[in-house]
């Protein structure tokens, strides 16, 4: 059984709702025992550094170095 994954719109729903300029959503897999994290921000700016910040939660929480320098499409977009 594999984790189903959380899609951005949930942060981006959370975002508008609460009134938050960033999210970072992160879960625990407690069957498969495995954690997931989800960021979102509404600017450009917001955006990058959720994803900074879920890079460090994730390398906090002990995830391979590769799967700890994640960049949003949307930023991967305005750089090429």
């Amino acid at each position: 059984m594999s984790i189903k994954r959380i899609p951005i719109k949930v942060c981006k729903e959370i975002s508008q709702k609460y009134k938050q300029a960033q999210v970072i959503l992160v879960t625990w897999d407690a069957i498969e025992g495995r954690t997931h994290v989800v960021t979102y921000g509404q600017s450009l700016k917001d955006c990058e550094q959720a994803a900074i910040g879920g890079n460090k939660v994730k390398k906090a929480l002990g995830w391979p170095d590769e799967m700890c320098d994640a960049v949003p499409a949307r930023i991967s977009k305005t750089r090429k």
